[in-house]
C-alpha cells in the first residue's frame, strides 16, 4: 500500500509538471517561442507582480542587497501521503557594478513525507545574500534546509539597511494566489538544467559562465533584468 501511494503521488506530480512545462509558448507578436523564453517571461511577470504588491514590500530591501536571485514562477507541490515538489526557474547574478547577468536555467525538485492532501502551486523567489551561498548553489547545487538557511524574510527590515547588517544566506518569498505564504521547501534540491541553457543560448555554457562571468548577454531577457533593477509602483 505504501509503494502504491508513493507511485500515485509521483505520477500526479509528473502529470502536473508535464502540463505546466510543455513545449512551445506564444510570444507578444503571436509568433511561437521556445519554452525557455516562456519561462523567462513568466519569471519577469512573477517578480513584477511581487514588487508591486504591498504584501511583499520587504522584497525590495533584499533584492537591493542580493548577490543573486532564483525565480521559480510555478512550483507544484502534490501529495496524497507521500508528496513531491518541482518546478523550473531562472538564476541571475549581480556583478560588482550592480549589473544583473543573463539567466541560467535551474530546477527545484525533491520529496517530502508528511500528511499532505491535495495540490499546491506557488511562485517562489529565492534571494542569495552573499557570495558563499550563491557560488555554492552554482557549483554544487543547493539542498534547502540543509545547505542553507531559508527564511521567509518578511520581518525586521524596512527602508535602508546599513552595510554592517548581517543577512542570513538565503531568503525566500512564496506567492500563493496573490498572498504571502510561508510554505515549507525543506528537502528541496536546486540544480542546473543544462539542456535548457543549451537550448536558450544555442551553445554549451556552464551556469558559472552565464551568471558570474557574464559570457553572454541575452537581449530577450532584458525585461527581467530591468524589473530586478527598477522598483515597481505599488498596487
Amino acid at each position: 500500500m505504501r509503494k502504491i501511494m508513493l507511485a500515485l503521488s509521483t505520477l500526479l506530480l509528473l502529470g502536473l509538471l508535464a502540463g505546466c512545462y510543455g513545449g512551445v509558448h506564444a510570444g507578444p507578436d503571436g509568433e511561437p517561442t521556445h519554452y525557455e523564453q516562456g519561462l523567462v517571461d513568466k519569471s519577469t511577470a512573477v517578480l513584477r507582480s511581487m514588487r508591486a504588491d504591498p504584501a511583499f514590500r520587504h522584497i525590495d530591501v533584499y533584492l537591493k542587497n542580493a548577490r543573486g536571485v532564483l525565480i521559480l514562477p510555478s512550483v507544484i507541490k502534490a501529495g496524497l501521503i507521500y508528496g513531491g515538489q518541482g518546478g523550473n526557474g531562472v538564476l541571475l547574478g549581480r556583478d560588482a557594478n550592480g549589473a544583473w547577468s543573463s539567466p541560467a536555467f535551474y530546477t527545484l525538485g525533491g520529496g517530502s513525507i508528511g500528511l499532505q492532501i491535495g495540490v499546491q502551486e506557488a511562485a517562489i523567489v529565492l534571494v542569495f545574500m552573499n557570495d558563499k551561498a550563491f557560488k555554492s548553489a552554482i557549483d554544487t547545487g543547493l539542498t534547502l534546509g540543509a545547505d542553507a538557511t531559508v527564511a521567509a524574510g518578511s520581518e525586521g527590515l524596512t527602508g535602508e539597511v546599513s552595510s554592517t547588517h548581517v543577512f542570513k544566506d538565503v531568503y525566500y518569498f512564496a506567492d500563493v494566489g496573490g498572498l504571502f505564504a510561508g510554505i515549507s521547501l525543506e528537502g528541496g534540491v536546486i540544480h542546473t538544467r543544462d539542456d535548457l541553457n543549451r537550448n536558450y543560448y544555442g551553445q554549451t555554457l556552464t551556469p558559472r559562465q552565464i551568471v558570474l562571468e557574464h559570457k553572454v548577454d541575452a537581449a530577450r531577457a532584458r525585461p527581467l533584468k530591468d524589473v530586478l533593477l527598477v522598483p515597481v509602483k505599488a498596487k
